[in-house]
């Protein structure tokens, strides 16, 4: 079993990964059109996450983060080139030397889904309204609906110019299976801590 140091490691790894697999366009529009489906609907995605997937579980997670990033604006340069295999690191190997996890406190400084959404809101103030419905609404979803609704959600944000960070949403969806309530929990607070109350629905 993976600790938590080296799961967001790997978490860190896997989007870094994804992002070189997303220069190659037929690649990124395979992992593109498994967005908001389920695993049995994406045969096509296993040749490039199976490897990287192995050893840390959570697989539907790493699907659909993978089918998030392919969101993302294409690079300029694209090359129909192969791209390597990636180094992948389960629980029994150590960690190349470099690729040590950053500290815990750095990590917790990074931005959740809520935070996220919270910065779209204060950076369009009009749409402020809108991003607290989502963030209230998802707190409610099913797994399955939540993985549904996410494209969606990460399209808008894409569009207005916010990224997103994909390993701090990757870790959070591993989690959701086995705690929602805390997962919801806490964007709910990074979103209502960041949102000035002169743009919320109170």
């Amino acid at each position: 079993m993976p600790s938590r140091d080296e799961r967001r490691s790997h978490y860190d790894d896997f989007v870094a990964h994804v992002r070189t697999l997303c220069h190659i366009p037929r690649i990124r529009s395979r992992l593109e059109n498994g967005r908001g489906q389920p695993l049995t609907e994406c045969p096509r995605m296993d040749a490039y996450l199976v490897k990287p997937c192995q050893g840390f579980g959570a697989r539907r997670a790493h699907y659909t983060i993978a089918s998030l990033i392919a969101l993302e604006r294409p690079v300029p340069n694209w090359t129909e080139t192969t791209p390597s295999t990636p180094p992948t690191h389960p629980a029994t190997d150590n960690p190349p030397k470099g690729a040590e996890p950053p500290p815990p406190d750095s990590w917790a400084r990074r931005p959740n889904l809520g935070r996220i959404l919270a910065d779209a809101a204060r950076a369009h103030p009009r749409t402020a309204a809108g991003w607290q419905r989502e963030v209230e609404v998802m707190g409610v979803l099913s797994a399955d609906l939540l993985h549904t609704r996410l494209p969606h959600t990460v399209q808008r944000l894409l569009h207005l110019g916010v990224a997103c960070d994909f390993a701090v949403l990757l870790e959070d969806l591993a989690q959701w299976d086995f705690d929602p309530l805390d997962v919801a929990g806490r964007w709910r607070h990074a979103f209502y801590l960041t949102v000035p109350d002169t743009l919320l629905e109170l």
